[in-house]
């Protein structure tokens, strides 16, 4: 069996590994941080016996219990033939304050960095509409396996052609299995789903894969107008508020934030982001409204995504969690299948 069949084969069963003890210096040329942020940061290295360039993501050993670090990085590996998600090594390791893993380098950033150098104007729609093709390639992806990533947003796009026709979704420090129980975090963003929000804070509830189509719609959203349509999705944000009556149908009146939408979009929102998740379509609706107009009218300013890599872009400059051993494995990109 090929190494590709074995990381599809193996998908939920979470490797137990011992971790080899390095110092970073000895086996790498650290050329400088390229992320950082809540649960850890990203560095960009050099591995010495090999010569080749890697994105090591770091986690802190004293906020990320071993069993978290190994899943996540189970997950990223086993994830990573798919072409629209990143590729992580089988190179794992261990120092005295944190746990690492090896990645590809993103050349070109992740989009949020993309999305916030319009000045406020927003992607080009149809950059957006080839984005989101790719991602939601990746999302099928991971719900055939019974996967949710959980945290899908800008950040977490990363970019690997200037025109965008390459991008590839990462962190699955969060992705768990459909069903899973699972603690509401302490802090929940404006993405997340109102099922999530409604949740008692450190009581459990069971993932979904509706949690991931919900994301992917705010996605859409945030890279056309560069803001969320509200702050929570809670019964206690007027915006929301306003939007659950117009997705009840106990008002015809569109929502003032979707307002520069189309009607053809405003349906698709309908779909996705049903207020019920079980009743939520699969990612792949998207597909069907690729060659519809979204916005009703689009500033002249708006822009499309054409520019030049910098190595202060690499990896996209954030992070939320991470791992690696001394020696770096070849690249399996060109195995990768969509299977």
């Amino acid at each position: 069996m090929n190494t590709q069949s074995n990381k599809q084969s193996c998908i939920h069963k979470i490797r137990e590994i011992k971790l080899e003890v390095l110092y970073i210096d000895k086996d790498y040329d650290v050329l400088k941080e390229i992320g950082s942020g809540d649960y850890g940061k990203v560095i960009l290295a050099v591995h010495r016996d090999t010569g080749s360039e890697v994105a090591l993501k770091a986690v802190p050993k004293a906020t990320t219990p071993i069993k978290d670090f190994l899943m996540e990085f189970h997950y990223s590996y086993f994830l990573s033939p798919q072409k629209n998600i990143l590729d992580t090594y089988d190179v794992a390791f261990e120092t005295q304050e944190h746990y690492y893993f090896a990645q590809e380098v993103a050349p070109f950033g992740d989009l949020w960095q993309a999305v916030e150098r319009t000045n406020g104007v927003g992607l080009n729609e149809r950059d957006v509409k080839i984005v989101v093709e790719q991602i939601s390639s990746a999302l099928e992806f991971m719900h055939d396996k019974e996967l949710v990533h959980r945290d899908v947003r800008a950040e977490n796009v990363l970019i690997y052609s200037p025109n965008l026709t390459k991008v590839k979704l990462t962190d699955f420090g969060l992705t768990r299995k459909v069903g899973t129980l699972v603690k509401k975090r302490v802090k929940s963003l404006p993405s997340c789903p109102p099922e999530v929000w409604e949740a008692v804070l450190l009581e459990g509830y069971n993932i979904q894969v509706g949690s991931d189509v919900w994301q992917l719609a705010m996605m859409i959203y945030v890279c056309l107008t560069t803001h969320f349509p509200w702050e929570k999705a809670d019964i206690t944000d007027p915006k929301f508020t306003e939007f659950v009556q117009w997705s009840k149908r106990k008002t015809t009146r569109t929502p003032k934030e979707f307002r520069g939408f189309s009607p053809r979009f405003l349906r698709l929102v309908r779909r996705l982001m049903d207020l019920k998740p079980t009743k939520r379509y699969p990612v792949t609706e998207i597909n069907k409204y690729l060659r519809d107009r979204w916005l009703i009218q689009r500033s002249p300013r708006a822009s499309s995504v054409h520019r030049s890599s910098s190595q202060s872009e690499l990896n996209g400059g954030r992070v939320s969690r991470s791992h690696s051993c001394g020696q770096i494995l070849q690249h399996r990109g060109d195995q990768r299948s969509n299977s």
